[in-house]
């Protein structure tokens, strides 16, 4: 069946182009930006299954930890924008990156051990500066991931880098404010977790 979003102009500024990616979450498309010239971007909906109240907060908090901590590393992927279409579909704009996530690049072999480390060098820094916190709503709050795993690790080349490494996938990190209510509930891929969650202990 053909996918309506092709060829749309969003936001009357948008064009879809291809879609390039699908999760739990929503899908991926690649676009263009026609107010700046055609810059290529990505353009991610949040799924219509999961179209309701706590999955927008959710979705929206996503684009804006991204967009935050953007700025702050280069080692996560950026966001540009945030809306919600005429179907009140939320979606945001990111950079669009092609390379190999971390999965494919292991499952064609082993990486070199000097490959290796500076791949989980580039890991740790963008973490490090989720870690470190963002500005949100005047207080500056931790973030931490809790699904990192090879998928969620993007290496695109770069002409002055080599290979840069990013970190994708912000749908389900814990934003720690001193005025929330912290719930303890296990939320991420079980194969890639922490030992705490397994056997039922708090893990901050």
């Amino acid at each position: 069946m053909l996918d309506p979003n092709i060829s749309r102009l969003l936001a009357n500024r948008y064009q879809l182009l291809k879609l390039v990616g699908e999760g739990s979450m929503g899908r991926v498309y690649r676009a263009e930006d026609t107010l700046l010239g055609g810059v290529t971007v990505a353009v991610k909906f949040l799924s219509q299954m999961l179209l309701n109240e706590k999955m927008r907060q959710r979705f929206e908090r996503e684009a804006t930890i991204c967009a935050l901590l953007g700025e702050k590393s280069i080692h996560i992927v950026r966001v540009r924008d945030y809306g919600v279409d005429d179907s009140d579909i939320p979606y945001y704009v990111m950079e669009y990156l092609q390379g190999e996530s971390l999965s494919e690049i292991i499952e064609k072999e082993p990486p070199s051990l000097s490959r290796f480390c500076n791949i989980t060098r580039q890991i740790c820094a963008g973490m490090s500066g989720a870690h470190e916190g963002i500005l949100f709503n005047q207080e500056l709050c931790q973030i931490i991931h809790r699904d990192i795993k090879p998928s969620n690790i993007l290496v695109v080349q770069n002409p002055t880098l080599g290979e840069l490494v990013k970190v994708l996938d912000f749908g389900i990190a814990k934003l720690i404010q001193s005025s929330s209510t912290m719930t303890h509930s296990f939320m991420g891929t079980l194969a890639y977790c922490s030992p705490e969650p397994k056997v039922g202990e708090r893990t901050g």
